[in-house]
C-alpha cells in the first residue's frame, strides 16, 4: 500500500509540475514578462544562445549542488525529479504554443492570458506541494537562507525575485506587463488553489471507498 501511494504522489507530483511548466511556457510565448525566476532563465537562455528549458536545467544544477554542500536535508526526491524533467516540459510547451502565434495578439488578449497562466501555475503547485514530495530547488534556496539568517521568508523571498528579475532583464529577459501581472495575482490565486489541491490529493491517494467508508460512519455516529 506504501508503494502504491508514493507511486500516486509521484504521478501528481510529475502532474503538477508539467502543469506549473507549461504555463511558464505559455507566459514565455506572450513575451509580455513573466515572473522573477522565469526573467532570469530568459535572460540566462538569450546570453548563452541555448533554450529556456536548457537555461533552466543550468541554474538548477547549480543551485542543487549549492543545496547539497550547505543543507542536503532540504532535499527530496520531487527536488530531482524538478531538476531533470521542468526544463524538458518548458521547451515542449514553448514549441506547441509558439505554433499559435499568442505574440501576436493585441496587448490586452496577452494579458488576459497572462492572468489565466497565473492561474494554471497555482492549479500546478496545489497539486505538486500536496504531494509532499518535495520542491523545485529555487523553493528551497529562501528556506536554507532563511534557516541560516533568522530573517524573515517573505523579505528573503521578495530579495530573490529582485535579484531575478534584475539579473534577468540585464541578461536580456524580458520585463514588462506580464511581469507585473504574475507579482500581483500568483500569491492570491495559489491561496485560493491550495486547499482544493490537498482534497485531490488526499481523495486519491485514501480512496473513494475509504471517504465513503467514512461519511457512513460519521452519518451512524450521528
Amino acid at each position: 500500500m506504501n508503494q502504491k501511494k508514493l507511486f500516486i504522489r509521484l504521478i501528481l507530483f510529475f502532474l503538477g509540475m508539467s502543469i506549473i511548466q507549461f504555463g511558464v511556457g505559455l507566459s514565455i510565448v506572450t513575451n509580455i514578462g513573466s515572473d522573477p525566476f522565469t526573467v532570469f532563465t530568459q535572460g540566462l537562455s538569450n546570453l548563452l544562445n541555448i533554450t529556456p528549458g536548457i537555461a533552466n536545467r543550468c541554474i538548477l544544477f547549480v543551485l542543487t549542488i549549492g543545496i547539497v554542500l550547505v543543507d542536503r536535508k532540504k532535499i527530496n526526491i520531487g527536488t530531482f525529479i524538478s531538476l531533470i524533467g521542468v526544463g524538458y516540459v518548458i521547451d515542449l510547451a514553448i514549441d506547441i504554443f509558439s505554433r499559435f502565434n499568442i505574440q501576436d495578439h493585441n496587448m490586452f488578449v496577452k494579458a488576459l492570458i497572462v492572468v489565466l497562466v497565473q492561474l494554471i501555475i497555482a492549479v500546478g503547485f496545489s497539486i505538486l506541494s500536496a504531494s509532499n514530495l518535495g520542491v523545485a530547488p529555487n523553493d528551497i534556496v529562501p528556506f536554507i537562507i532563511k534557516d541560516k539568517t533568522q530573517f524573515q521568508y517573505r523579505w528573503i523571498r521578495m530579495s530573490l525575485d529582485a535579484t531575478y528579475l534584475i539579473g534577468g532583464y540585464l541578461l536580456g529577459g524580458i520585463v514588462g506587463l506580464g511581469t507585473v501581472i504574475s507579482m500581483l495575482t500568483l500569491g492570491p490565486f495559489i491561496q485560493v488553489c491550495l486547499p482544493y489541491g490537498e482534497k485531490i490529493v488526499g481523495f486519491l491517494l485514501s480512496g473513494q471507498n475509504d471517504i465513503v467508508k467514512k461519511e457512513k460512519m460519521e452519518e451512524i455516529e450521528a
